[in-house]
Formats: structure tokens, C-alpha cells, sequence
């Protein structure tokens, strides 16, 4: 009874038994502590505020040899998992690796990785042919690599400063991966966070005040759009502090739908469902365009709610200051940063699911993930998720696999980077450069592995 009417983090154990009636010891046991926790508070509703107790060793004995994996599960379940095989380990030579320090960069990098600085606040950039014009921006954030019909791509880059000194700047390459452009593309907003990249090669950067807006940018120099950024149905007509976008697209509708996080205690993640495709799609008075909220209406499932009222009371009650986001596979994935959660929606059976994130353990490898997790980005077979971090500490970039374990990209030396967040996660069209940096300190690297492999494409 417990198990079914209180809803409480889940592990996957992993047994290796020659005595079956140790298991249900230990599952026992289990509900047993649950059970008392959840007697303080006759609130059904509230339950899910009790912390986890975590088992923190693991005891061989003659009559069990029993390995514990202390990561929830990450599909929605309410029932422990029993795995009979060992699951699958990161492939030999791509993370979960010793840290390397490069001093000359601050950051202490997985051995199967290298590490460039491409970019720095303040100063100009180095292009093929010679230094930029323009001066790298402040306050970087938010970012997209983007292709082009040429095959290159460009790396579009919010800048969150503020008094309307913001916008959106992009550094070009050719289809040998070699800088040539640099510019500002948008500009005269404040506070420009993250966004997100459409099915139509634009960005759509989204601003962080209680009025801001979420703006479309055409960053190819050969479209007609490309010198006249707009204003999107995607910020309503009262505008928010908003963070991140994802999409979802499906052949079979009239067009994509899109998911807005909103950095409030009571921002509702909103859903807008569009009905054409390209330019028009997102544009105020363009194609008609309907818009939702994100609902819990359990511990299970949830709803899409054109009450607004109805969905910032759920966002202030189980998902607070949303940041990042992404979709891929019928699965909205997004964090809340200031909880410290990652969510999972199954938009097809409308349950969700959420976990804790790295909690300062990387089971694959050095390092710890003890900060705030902000951007997200996961690749299109979903092996891994990977997630920038803001830490008064010392920040670093993460990954997590398809079975709940985390790994080090790379994080700040001791004494580097104190009080910065780690920004720009983004991954280039042809899959081989990632590209991540800090914000205060400006600065932009292009990480590729050593094997010259890909990381994972992209949306």
C-alpha cells in the first residue's frame, strides 16, 4: 500500500543473488522508512517534498554479492527495477576518463578530449584572414550552431546585458570548420538568456524581465529575413522572464509545436502549437497559433491547461525557475535549477517523471556536479544529455548517460571560474565540435574528441 499511494525517488538495484528472500529484506525495508516519513504529513499532495534516505555502502556477504546503483530510474515507474545483467558501460576512450588540467585555459578536461579558446569577451576574434571587426560580446549565454546552405554553420549567441545593450551575435564558419565572420544580429534588448533553434534554421532568443520577449533571428546572410528580426507569439502579449525553447515536429501536423521555460517561482512552462510552417509561423499576426500550460495534476500525470492561473499554481508547487529544455523521441526534458531536478514528460502517455541531478557523485568518472544545472541539450538517440552549471564554487559542463550516470567534460581548476556559470552549449551540424564557455569571464571554447569522432548530432 505504501508503495502504490506515496510517491518517493526510485533506484535501479542491480542483484546478483544466490538467496532471493534478501531482496525482499531489503525492498521491505525500504517501504518501512517511507512509510514513516510519509505518516508526518497527512496531505497526500505534499509527500513528494521528503528527501530521499540513500543507501551510502554496499555489503557483500557469502549469500549475496549485491551491487547497488544509487541513480533514480528515469522513465516514469513506481515500482523498484530488478536488472538481471550488469548494464552497459561508456564506450573505452569517451569520457568518464581522468581529468587533464590545462592551465592555459583554467579547466581541468576529460584525457579523451581537446579544448580550444575560439572566443574571448573584450577582445577581437581571430578569423581565417585576419582579426573581426567587432569585439567579442559580453555576458554570453544562450547559443545554437546552425547550418547554412553553404556548409558551413553558424554559432548564434545571445548576450544577456542589460539596459537594451543585449542581442544576438554570430560567428560564421566555412564548411571546413574555419572562422570567417563575426557580427551582431540582433540588438536593442535586454537580457537576452537562451532560446532555442527552429525547424527552419532560425533562433529564437528569449529575454529574462518581467517584460521580455522571445525574438526570431534569421542568421543566414542569403535569406530576405536575415536584416529584420521579429517579435514571436512565443512571449504573449505581457511578455515574461523567459528562458529556453524547445520543439517538437512531426510531419503529420500543420506545424512544429514549442515549449517556453520561464525563470519564475511560478513560471508556467508554456506550450504553443502553430499551424504553418517557416517565417510566418511565430510571427504576431502571422499563422493562427494556440497556446497552454504545463499542469501536474499528480504525482504521475499532467495536462496542457489554457488557464494560466492554473498553471503557474502547478509550476510554484512542483516546478519552479524552469531553465533549459529539449525534445526529442516523444520526451520533453527540461530543469529546474533552482530545485536542482531534471523533468522528463512522456507527451504520449501524458505521465512524468523527475530525478535529482548529478548530486555531486559521477559515477563514471572524476569530478562533481554540485551546482545548479542550467542548459541542456541531448542528441538525437539520446545516449547522452549533457548540461552546463552555475556554482559560486567553480562551474563545469556534464554529461549523463542513458542509465543515470554522470561524467565530466570538463569543470574550472580550483580557484577559476569562482561565482562564473558555464554557458553556449551547443553542438556543430556535423556533429564533431561542441562548444561551451563562461559567461563573465566571456570566454568560448571548441571541444572535439581525439578519436575525431562525433559527439552526437543535433536539432
Amino acid at each position: 500500500r505504501t508503495w502504490s499511494s506515496y510517491p518517493f525517488r526510485l533506484f535501479l538495484f542491480n542483484f546478483k543473488m544466490k538467496s532471493t528472500s534478501t531482496l525482499v529484506t531489503i525492498v521491505a525495508a525500504a517501504a518501512v522508512v517511507y512509510s514513516a516519513d510519509a505518516k508526518k504529513d497527512k496531505d497526500v499532495e505534499t509527500v513528494e517534498t521528503v528527501e530521499v534516505v540513500e543507501v551510502v555502502e554496499v555489503v557483500k556477504t557469502e549469500d549475496v554479492d549485491a551491487k547497488l546503483v544509487t541513480s533514480p530510474t528515469y522513465w516514469p515507474t513506481y515500482s523498484p527495477t530488478v536488472i538481471e545483467d550488469d548494464e552497459p558501460s561508456t564506450p573505452k576512450g569517451f569520457l568518464g576518463n581522468e581529468l587533464i588540467d590545462v592551465p592555459e585555459l583554467g579547466i581541468r578536461l576529460d584525457s579523451s578530449l581537446t579544448a580550444t579558446q575560439i572566443a574571448k569577451a573584450g577582445q577581437k576574434v581571430q578569423l581565417k584572414d585576419g582579426n573581426s571587426n567587432l569585439r567579442w560580446h559580453n555576458w554570453m549565454d544562450g547559443a545554437s550552431a546552425i547550418a547554412l546552405p553553404n556548409g558551413g554553420h553558424v554559432y548564434v549567441s545571445n548576450s544577456e546585458a542589460d539596459n537594451g545593450k543585449g542581442g544576438v551575435y554570430g560567428l560564421y564558419f566555412d564548411k571546413k570548420g574555419q572562422p570567417h565572420d563575426y557580427k551582431q544580429l540582433l540588438s536593442g534588448t535586454t537580457w537576452n538568456c537562451s532560446g532555442g533553434k527552429t525547424p527552419w534554421n532560425t533562433w529564437v532568443s528569449c529575454e529574462e524581465h518581467s517584460q521580455g520577449q522571445c525574438w526570431e533571428i534569421d542568421p543566414n546572410p542569403s535569406s530576405e529575413h536575415h536584416d529584420s528580426p521579429q517579435q514571436t507569439v512565443l512571449g504573449g502579449k505581457d511578455g515574461g522572464k523567459y528562458e529556453a525553447v524547445a520543439v517538437q515536429d512531426s510531419k503529420d501536423s500543420d506545424g512544429p509545436t514549442f515549449f517556453v521555460t520561464e525563470d519564475r517561482s511560478n513560471g508556467a512552462l508554456r506550450r504553443v502549437e502553430t499551424s504553418c510552417r517557416g517565417w510566418n509561423a511565430l510571427k504576431v499576426g502571422g499563422c493562427p497559433s494556440k497556446t497552454t500550460y504545463l499542469r501536474f495534476l499528480n504525482n504521475q500525470r499532467f495536462e496542457w491547461t489554457s488557464d494560466k492561473a492554473l498553471g503557474r499554481q502547478s509550476a510554484s508547487k512542483y516546478y519552479p525557475n524552469t531553465e533549459g529544455i529539449t525534445f526529442h523521441n516523444g520526451k520533453l526534458t527540461f530543469v529546474s535549477k533552482a530545485w536542482y531536478v531534471i523533468y522528463t514528460l512522456d507527451v504520449n502517455t501524458m505521465t512524468w517523471a523527475r530525478e535529482r541531478t548529478g548530486r555531486g557523485k559521477l559515477i563514471g568518472g572524476e569530478g562533481s556536479f554540485l551546482g545548479q544545472p542550467d542548459g541542456v541539450i541531448s542528441g538525437y538517440n539520446q545516449r547522452y544529455m549533457y548540461f552546463t552549471e552555475e556554482d559560486e564554487k567553480g562551474n563545469g559542463m556534464y554529461a549523463r548517460d542513458e542509465w543515470g550516470k554522470y561524467y565530466t567534460v570538463f569543470e574550472a581548476i580550483s580557484g577559476q571560474f569562482v561565482g562564473d556559470e558555464t554557458v553556449g552549449l551547443s553542438v556543430s551540424p556535423d556533429g564533431k565540435t561542441m562548444y561551451a564557455g563562461y559567461q563573465e569571464e566571456g570566454v568560448l571554447f571548441a571541444i572535439k574528441r581525439k578519436d575525431e569522432k562525433e559527439w552526437e548530432r543535433y536539432r
